[in-house]
């Protein structure tokens, strides 16, 4: 159920890093060495998008001008795609912080593209008199099955309605009180919502229909993997979910959109210092074209998929010296590795004398970034970026800072192609 329902242009987005807290001091550079460290708790980034209210149709004070939601970044974590200037329709709902959150997994969308929506709040404003529901199956982007009954039950009083085109169904002159809601073809499910509805109110929820993938990752040596990212991938849009193994390997992951996926671990990611393996699909393979494709056609399920992981990679140490054009070290460069998606897997600062360690995957392309930040604006100054093609011997590097501005920021890929 939606906490707030408003429309608004974005006034700007602020990035707030992922934040990290452990007991061990190395530098983050460092700790992909294999070497003991003390766990990791990581609290996952996000960006605060401040947001100029135009029209509120629920859950938002009548004297408040501006809002802040709270979204991803995108990709796994399902953040919404918010563009500065550009005008939407936002369903958030209060995250475990209390803070308004939204994904692209909710009906929040442009203005351009939410007529339906907004033709739908403006005439619930003229109302007077009816209480009512409406139960939104699809999500932006995928509509819900048409003649779906659905069903709200209140006290043992049980109303049926049917979904649209749209795969809304609309309640009507609905007493007030606490209602479930379920797909009649469905039966009742533990998770289905639940909505309070006010005399001469009105109520919006998606239901949910779950595909739940559940299992047990274990090494080769038949040992569980604990703290392993477990993927689900679509085959249509490459969107993912992941979820962390337990201590003793075993993982859950929800499904809600109908269609076709792929399970596996580091699916769209190089090998983490957590997750330390190539690319894995389901039921055991580093071929996409041999993977599993699991079916989920929107009906609720529960299914096991056990995965037995391939060998860990192994690691390769990256050494060197960050100079001047006059050949002088320069202490606190900045050296930064990315992958080919362009993720930053590995950074040092050089130290008084100008040399730098890094450890990466042995088997992984990636490219290396050296820069100086520079002591005033516009005098920051990049070595040329250095191609590091997969192989385990040490790599000992000479980096001179030749180019201006940062490498890292110039047109084209961060990463190898």
């Amino acid at each position: 159920m939606s906490a707030a329902v408003f429309t608004g242009t974005v006034m700007d987005i602020a990035l707030v890093p992922a934040q990290f807290s452990s007991r061990s001091t190395a530098p983050s550079g460092r700790r992909l060495s294999g070497q003991a460290s003390e766990p990791i708790d990581m609290k996952p980034g996000f960006r605060l998008v401040r947001i100029r209210l135009a029209e509120v149709f629920s859950g938002v004070e009548p004297w408040q001008r501006e809002i802040e939601v709270v979204t991803g970044f995108g990709g796994g974590d399902c953040g919404y795609p918010f563009q500065p200037g550009a005008e939407y329709v936002v369903y958030a709902v209060k995250n475990p912080e209390g803070r308004l959150a939204t994904s692209i997994c909710s009906r929040t969308r442009p203005v351009a593209q939410a007529a339906e929506d907004l033709r739908y709040f403006q005439a619930r404003a003229g109302a007077s008199t009816a209480s009512e529901i409406r139960v939104r199956t699809g999500f932006w982007g995928a509509p819900g099955p048409s003649g779906t009954i659905i069903v709200a039950e209140r006290e043992g009083f049980r109303y049926r309605a049917l979904t649209d085109t749209a795969g809304d169904a609309v309640f009507t002159d609905l007493p007030p009180g606490e209602y479930l809601i379920h797909a009649e073809s469905d039966g009742d499910l533990p998770d289905d919502p639940r909505i309070q509805l006010y005399a001469k109110g009105c109520g919006d929820v998606t239901l949910e229909r779950r595909l739940r993938i559940i299992g047990r990752v274990t090494t080769k040596d038949g040992l569980p993997a604990a703290r392993v990212a477990v993927q689900v991938r679509s085959s249509s849009d490459g969107l993912t979910d992941s979820r962390m193994t337990d201590s003793d390997g075993h993982y859950e992951l929800p499904v809600i959109r109908p269609g076709q996926y792929y399970l596996g671990v580091n699916l769209n990611r190089t090998p983490t210092r957590d997750t330390p393996y190539p690319r894995w699909f389901y039921p055991g393979t580093d071929d996409q074209a041999s993977a599993a494709v699991i079916e989920f056609s929107g009906k609720p399920d529960t299914r096991r998929y056990d995965l037995t992981l391939p060998d860990a990679q192994s690691e390769r140490l990256i050494e060197g010296i960050v100079l001047t054009s006059e050949g002088r070290p320069m202490p606190r460069a900045r050296v930064t590795v990315f992958d080919s998606s362009e993720n930053s897997v590995a950074f040092d600062a050089a130290d008084p004398d100008g040399r730098f360690h890094l450890r990466v995957f042995a088997d992984v392309p990636y490219r290396l970034h050296a820069l100086w930040p520079g002591d005033t604006r516009g005098s920051v100054v990049s070595a040329v970026p250095i191609d590091i093609q997969p192989g385990t011997s040490p790599l000992s590097l000479r980096l001179i800072l030749t180019q201006p501005g940062n490498s890292a920021l110039d047109p084209g890929r961060k990463g190898p192609h």
